[in-house]
């Protein structure tokens, strides 16, 4: 497989069938469910198991509990890591948008989740901690707790070679 092959693959293996498996599971900052729809789940924890269960060689509990940051840093390689600091919500959507398709792990000043650019929207899909209190999948630019953040991370884990080498294997 190419690597453009491997990307699509990848965000195609989280975007259409792993995460939506975990829509409305109920989020609680102490979650650590492994199984979509039974228990509860919290933020870091989603993204690590999640990215476990599409073949990511991660340790899960570990980065779950760690700063985003951190955990953005393990799996993913600096070249596809960028920093926001009080940028606004505009800006910070078009630099994604300019990064192109893919998924993103994306670390909040104090949450995380993911960025999914489809080509076309760019949406959020985390454990939420406000409102509905559960995994949702929503567009990033109505994203509450998303433009509340004044500090934002994203590293886009479809474009790692690293993660891509991983995932193949498994």
């Amino acid at each position: 497989m190419s690597i453009a092959e491997r990307q699509k693959a990848f965000t195609a293996t989280l975007t259409e069938v792993i995460l939506p498996e975990w829509m409305g599971t109920p989020w609680n900052f102490y979650g650590i469910t492994e199984t979509p729809g039974q228990g509860t789940i919290a933020c870091g924890y989603f993204v690590t198991t999640t990215l476990r269960d599409a073949g990511v060689d991660l340790a899960r509990i570990k980065l779950a509990q760690c700063a985003s940051e951190q955990m953005i840093r393990t799996v993913v390689q600096a070249k596809y890591i960028q920093r926001f600091s009080n940028v606004a919500m505009d800006q910070f959507l078009e630099a994604i948008r300019q990064q192109g398709y893919g998924l993103y792990i994306t670390g909040l000043d104090s949450h995380t989740g993911f960025l999914y650019n489809d080509g076309a929207t760019i949406y959020f899909i985390h454990a939420n901690y406000t409102g509905t209190r559960c995994v949702i999948k929503e567009k990033a630019d109505n994203s509450v707790v998303l433009t509340a953040s004044k500090y934002k991370i994203t590293g886009k884990i479809s474009a790692d070679e690293k993660v891509l080498d991983s995932w193949v294997k498994n």
